[in-house]
């Protein structure tokens, strides 16, 4: 008979069939992503691209992962891929442009959130991080106006977050 503590064991452990599925390193790579273990979190969702070269949220969340170790050409590189599967992908544009502007190319960042602004003009997120870039680049009004719409798209709650 087993105790509570090992039959809960024997139900967390997963199947061959499941460690042969592209979802379960996905959602194995965002856990140990969630619980800052990066490198076994990248280990993972290569594991999961090996199965799917087409999971897009595995190259996205690799390549946040990777932008949080400074890794930036690599992680450039998992939004890349992201892009040439959904060209008008509004997360991974934005993404991209933030590892671009941590690299101070805040020129070709900018473009990056105008283009994920161009899919979803309702992305507070790509307004924000708009505002953030036109400052560094010394465009303060349009800034401002930027920061607003971010603000405004948020609800008004004033505490608008990078994305």
């Amino acid at each position: 008979m087993f105790s509570p503590i090992q039959a809960f064991s024997v139900l967390m452990m997963p199947s061959a069939s499941e460690t042969q599925s592209a979802d379960f390193w996905l959602e194995k790579g965002n856990e140990l992503g969630n619980s800052g273990q990066g490198e076994e979190a990248i280990k993972a969702y290569d594991q999961a691209l090996g199965i799917d070269k087409t999971l897009i949220d595995a190259w996205n969340n690799k390549g946040l992962i990777l932008a949080s170790l400074e890794h930036f050409p690599e992680a450039l590189q998992c939004f890349e891929e992201v892009l040439k599967l959904t060209p008008t992908h509004k997360h991974a544009l934005s993404n991209k442009g933030m590892v671009l502007a941590q690299q101070k190319k805040y020129t070709e960042a900018l473009r990056c959130f105008e283009a994920a602004i161009a899919a979803d003009a309702y992305f507070s997120g790509a307004w924000y991080n708009t505002a953030l870039t036109l400052q560094c680049l010394g465009r303060i009004k349009e800034a401002a106006a930027a920061m607003k719409t971010a603000e405004t798209l948020e609800g008004g709650r004033g505490s608008c977050c990078r994305r």
